[in-house]
């Protein structure tokens, strides 16, 4: 797996349209919005921190997926806690 990079999705297709750097965040925003002004539907994903992580770690597949479920069952087991805050996703925020 390589590093984590910021990426923009043809929501139709599923293909990456573009991918930037992390320090490359302003660019991104910027392509993102030219893409929607000429009428793409566009996300545009930023890696999270267990990605990061897991990228700057080094883990990849049975250590990613392994870490990855241990952060997901950790958050579960504090559910309703000041640290946990799930954000639900809705078709009108396309950048985030």
């Amino acid at each position: 797996m390589g590093l984590s990079k910021i990426k923009i999705l043809n929501n139709d297709s599923g293909e990456v349209l573009y991918e930037f750097e992390l320090d490359q965040q302003d660019e991104a925003y910027a392509k993102a919005t030219e893409l929607e002004e000429i009428g793409l539907d566009i996300t545009l994903k930023s890696p999270g921190l267990t990605e990061t992580l897991c990228d700057s770690l080094g883990l990849e597949n049975d250590a990613r997926a392994d870490y990855e479920q241990s952060v997901v069952a950790e958050m579960d087991d504090h559910d309703g806690s000041c640290c946990v805050t799930y954000q639900a996703e809705s078709p009108s925020d396309k950048l985030q």
